[in-house]
């Protein structure tokens, strides 16, 4: 198992999002929207499968790791009409400019009866929105153009360009949250000194940097208990929930 995988396996966020997308992805021909660090999308991956983002960098890194295409771009995509049977957007439509336009696009390129998967982050007045930004970790060190939605406002969004709602979900409780917080700052201020920051990778993206992140990704097998801890926690209080699951159809 190589370190992407451990941080996936490690990670309660990521393993939800696995458990909540594995079943919806057709599996036919599937686009990736935001390439990332491409551990859970291994995992998911099958059939026909293409990369997107908006960073060179990491679209090379993501393509020589899974062994497919990949292309960089902005919210305009480069494919034909109806060419995929899913598009996965984990995490990326708060880091575009013209979200609508992503949407509108990501309609066009999708079969009919074709599924757009989403996840984004809540917005709203949240706690630990405030509590990010007191500890340096404002939505830019994210690369974010925006804090994420609110439940209502991506389901307008989302029906406004003409998908039907298939399902939506809410998941990461506060104690989850504000775990994953400090780990990010403990990266983000600690682990990479300014000249090697990239806009919005708050976390090891291309090989090299997983490398030099060993005592980091040490750290975070020994923190995985407390994750566990407070996932359970989050489940007994219910607490708030912080990101938004959303499956679309295209009719």
């Amino acid at each position: 198992m190589d370190l992407r995988e451990q941080i996936t396996k490690r990670s309660i966020k990521k393993r939800k999002k696995f458990i909540l997308a594995e079943e919806k992805i057709d599996g036919d021909k599937t686009l990736e929207l935001g390439c990332s660090a491409a551990g859970l999308s291994r995992m998911l991956r099958r059939g026909y499968w293409v990369g997107y983002d908006l960073d060179e960098d990491v679209v090379r890194e993501y393509s020589q790791y899974l062994k497919v295409p990949a292309v960089v771009g902005r919210e305009k995509l480069p494919f034909k009409d109806e060419s995929f049977s899913s598009v996965l957007m984990f995490d990326f439509l708060e880091h575009v400019d013209e979200d609508s336009l992503l949407l509108r696009e990501t309609k066009r390129v999708l079969k009919r009866g074709g599924r757009v998967i989403i996840t984004t982050p809540r917005a709203g007045r949240l706690f630990i929105i405030k509590f990010r930004n007191f500890i340096g970790l404002r939505k830019e060190a994210y690369g974010h153009k925006r804090e994420g939605y609110t439940p209502d406002e991506l389901i307008t969004m989302v029906k406004k360009e003409g998908f039907k709602i298939k399902e939506i979900s809410l998941y990461s409780g506060f104690f989850v949250e504000f775990l994953e917080a400090i780990q990010n700052a403990i990266y983000f201020r600690i682990s990479r000194n300014k000249k090697d920051r990239r806009s919005g990778n708050i976390s090891p993206v291309q090989e090299e940097e997983f490398k030099k992140l060993k005592k980091l990704l040490l750290f975070q097998k020994i923190a995985f208990p407390f994750f566990l801890l407070a996932d359970f926690i989050d489940r007994i209080f219910k607490t708030k929930r912080h990101v938004i699951f959303l499956t679309g159809e295209k009719e």
